[in-house]
């Protein structure tokens, strides 16, 4: 390397360096151009379309557990059983932030739209267990306890009303069978057939 390439590379330095200061220099004198914002008193807007953190409300939920299979990263589990109205009842519903990448595959295939992403991207912790979003507060064991009662409550209902049925069905036909059948006698029919 002769002298003549070391001084060309230290004027390139001393170049790009400028350049650099230069552009540092303008947005830190132009008030206008303000690029740092005093988070968190100050946040950026969020752009429509955003993916983040996912919600469920789970009034509008089916249990049709449609996103729990499409999750390539089984990040979301429910627990549901059947009602006495034949409809699933969620037991529970958990989402693991931990372990999603906000792919929204889930939020996609929802049939009635009640899992949607939110703005939220702050959820620093110290513990994995603290990602784990829980949608239902009660819990899964006393939920499946109640409707297994309800489902009994139905159905002894429902084998109440049919005994009932069977015992007015079976009173109607032991009358019918008991009423002895009506016969007019033959001297009223022929008084009627007589001319007058």
């Amino acid at each position: 390397m002769g002298l003549k390439e070391y001084m060309n590379d230290i004027v390139e330095a001393v170049v790009t360096t400028a350049k650099g200061m230069r552009i540092t220099a303008r947005y830190g004198v132009d008030p206008k151009e303000e690029v740092t914002l005093q988070y968190p008193e100050e946040r950026w807007e969020i752009p429509e379309g955003y993916r983040g953190f996912l919600h469920n409300d789970v009034k509008k939920c089916t249990a049709c557990t449609m996103c729990v299979k499409v999750c390539p990263v089984d990040c979301i589990s429910l627990e549901s059983v059947r009602g006495a109205d034949k409809k699933m009842v969620l037991a529970s519903y958990d989402i693991n932030i931990g372990r999603c990448m906000y792919c929204g595959l889930c939020v996609e295939v929802c049939p009635p739209k009640s899992l949607k992403h939110t703005s939220g991207y702050e959820m620093a912790s110290a513990a994995r267990g603290e990602l784990i979003l829980h949608f239902i507060a009660e819990d899964a064991a006393e939920i499946k306890a109640r409707v297994a009662r309800q489902v009994a409550e139905a159905a002894a209902k429902a084998a109440e009303a049919a005994k009932t049925a069977e015992a007015a069905k079976t009173a109607d036909l032991s009358a019918v069978a008991a009423k002895p059948p009506v016969v007019e006698p033959k001297a009223a029919k022929e008084e009627e057939k007589k001319p007058e």
